[in-house]
């Protein structure tokens, strides 16, 4: 087997070269900051297997993935729900540190684009639509000029200028091909606010949220202003819970407005009143936005002159068809990007590393033993010996391996259990380490082998079968993308199993061929075992 430190420099050859490709095509002159970070993450995998020491280059490369992949996400992450709380210093403030992380053109337009915003907060309209059009002259992505397009509506929509989002949206659709998603989204919210819960409900389903993979908590946000205009208090109830969830939870200032709006489009005008002057002085008491305080004096008045735009349509079709898209949107986060911890992967994960411990770190004896009563040798499991096909699925041959097969069994560990169920997904686990171990022994019977990585790379074959399957529930696009993102990472793991010593490829292969199989045969779980019903 390699070092430990080189089994880690692997999967940052692997990631270098997925991410390469991917900036890459944005463009050099917008992503050369990212296709010099993605360079030096792999440089460190390639000196570090070629040169060494890997104990140097597995450290550094794995800070600089943290540096430059994860803390970027999450800096945006804050950033945009900073945007959707209209907290435009915050946001201003994120988007800064963004640039240490953000070089060249990205860096700078994610400053201009929360500036942009904070002048339409400050009804400075003509400064910040010279912002947004000095960017719209570039040669940027079309992914980024669609960020802008977005940045121009969220204008109109803080300037109340509802009536022109619509007239937009409606001239836009009579070629419907330049109807933008940003632009329909938008339309959904200025046809509620102008009394029009058909169209809202319409549009709403045009612009294709389902699509997006945006997080349930960013869906909810999204969705919150549809359902409280519309008078739908239980929805709008739920879609606080959501929102809450996280470290940025929303400001009570926040939850009142919309409470109230909530209550006004119900026709509960004098609860509305109280909320909305609760509301109005806890913005005073903690120093709130003066861009809030503006937006519920505004709305105070209106209510006291009783000046309130009734929602014409069928306002029931309209909750459920919003409805039927939160729920849409949340089985997706569940099945693709699961959050919830899995007991039985959990349970799985920790007798792996209790076998660990027991087998490599309490004495030479106990390894000594557990490795040569377990490891997969060809010529005793012929010789009856099948406990094997099953035992070194829980024996690694030190800690790093064992971690790296645990990270894989965490991610895809949750999905499976997500779409087959806890019973099924222990059926797979197993099922896929036997069928590996069985491919192992026959295809290359001169290894002895030990790991689980069979048996997640069946776990893995399962879930992209599981998605394949979920073609009714799943949206079109959202499938298309994993897949195909998961055809070239199982392509590429095929192909970087041929280089790396002392590797069971065949094992790797069957466990992958295998769990495709099974995870064919099998029946998905039913969606309302995936999904959260209103409380």
């Amino acid at each position: 087997m390699p070092s430990q430190f080189s089994l880690w420099l692997y999967p940052l050859l692997l990631f270098s070269m997925l991410a390469f490709v991917m900036r890459v095509r944005l463009g050099l002159a917008w992503a050369w900051g990212f296709v010099l970070q993605v360079l030096a993450i792999g440089a460190c995998a390639i000196l570090g297997l070629s040169f060494g020491p890997d104990w140097f280059f597995a450290p550094l490369g794995w800070a600089l993935f943290v540096l430059f992949a994860v803390l970027p996400r999450l800096l945006l992450s804050r950033l945009d729900t900073c945007v959707s709380l209209l907290r435009a210093k915050q946001a201003i403030d994120y988007a800064r540190k963004l640039k240490f992380f953000y070089w060249g053109q990205p860096g700078r337009f994610w400053i201009d684009m929360t500036q942009a915003n904070a002048l339409f907060l400050e009804h400075r309209v003509d400064e910040a639509m010279e912002i947004l059009s000095i960017w719209e002259k570039k040669a940027i992505p079309r992914a980024v000029r669609e960020v802008i397009y977005s940045y121009r509506l969220s204008g109109h929509a803080v300037l109340g200028q509802w009536q022109q989002i619509v007239d937009e949206y409606e001239a836009a659709a009579v070629d419907s091909a330049k109807v933008s998603h940003r632009l329909s989204l938008a339309a959904s919210r200025a046809y509620l606010e102008v009394g029009n819960a058909d169209r809202a409900a319409y549009t709403l389903e045009k612009s294709e949220l389902t699509e997006s993979r945006a997080s349930t908590k960013s869906v909810a946000l999204t969705l919150l202003p549809y359902f409280a205009l519309l008078g739908a208090m239980p929805e709008t109830e739920r879609m606080f819970a959501v929102g809450d969830t996280g470290k940025m939870a929303l400001p009570d200032y926040v939850r009142l407005y919309w409470l109230a709006r909530c209550q006004v489009a119900a026709g509960k005008l004098s609860e509305a009143k109280i909320q909305l002057l609760k509301c109005f002085e806890l913005i005073k008491e903690q120093n709130g936005p003066a861009n809030w305080q503006a937006r519920v004096q505004n709305q105070l008045e209106r209510v006291s002159r009783g000046e309130i735009v009734s929602v014409t349509g069928n306002v029931q079709d309209a909750v459920d068809r919003g409805w039927h898209i939160f729920d849409q949107c949340d089985f997706v986060e569940r099945v693709i990007f699961p959050r919830k911890t899995s007991f039985i992967v959990m349970v799985l994960i920790a007798l792996i590393l209790c076998v660990e411990v027991v087998a490599n770190h309490t004495g030479f004896a106990n390894h000594h033993f557990c490795h040569m009563a377990g490891r997969l040798q060809a010529n005793e499991v012929m010789h009856g010996e099948w406990w094997r096909l099953i035992t070194y699925l829980f024996l690694h041959a030190h800690i790093s391996h064992a971690l790296l097969n645990v990270i894989g069994l965490f991610w895809f560990g949750k999905m499976a259990v997500n779409i087959y169920g806890p019973g099924r997904f222990i059926f797979i686990y197993l099922a896929a380490g036997i069928l590996s171990a069985m491919s192992h022994v026959l295809l290359a019977p001169a290894m002895p082998a030990v790991g689980a990585s069979g048996a997640i790379m069946g776990i893995f074959g399962a879930v992209a079968a599981g998605i394949w399957r979920l073609k009714d529930r799943l949206p079109l696009g959202v499938r298309r993308q994993e897949l195909s993102w998961m055809l070239g990472l199982a392509l590429s793991q095929v192909v970087l199993d041929h280089f790396l010593p002392h590797v069971a490829s065949m094992a790797h292969l069957g466990g992958l061929v295998f769990g495709f199989l099974i995870g064919i045969l099998l029946q998905p779980q039913k969606k309302n075992q995936l999904t959260v019903p209103i409380q």
